[in-house]
């Protein structure tokens, strides 16, 4: 388990090895978390401005998630 801090709305997070961003945090603990509701605002704003949708640029990767 490891405590860490979104980058964007600054809440708490206690994160286990389920979180995608574990490894990548606990091989340098200077790495910046997103927390999943800030990631998800983010995508859908993202897709707002500009229009496009992740499965429409790649058909296939939408398979592999």
């Amino acid at each position: 388990m490891l405590k860490t801090i979104c980058f964007f709305c600054k809440k708490n997070y206690t994160i286990d090895r389920s979180d995608t961003q574990y490894q990548r945090i606990l091989k340098n603990p200077e790495t910046r978390y997103v927390c999943k509701s800030c990631n998800q605002s983010m995508q859908k704003e993202a897709q707002a401005s500009s229009g496009l949708n992740p499965d429409d640029l790649d058909k296939y990767d939408k398979y592999l998630r």
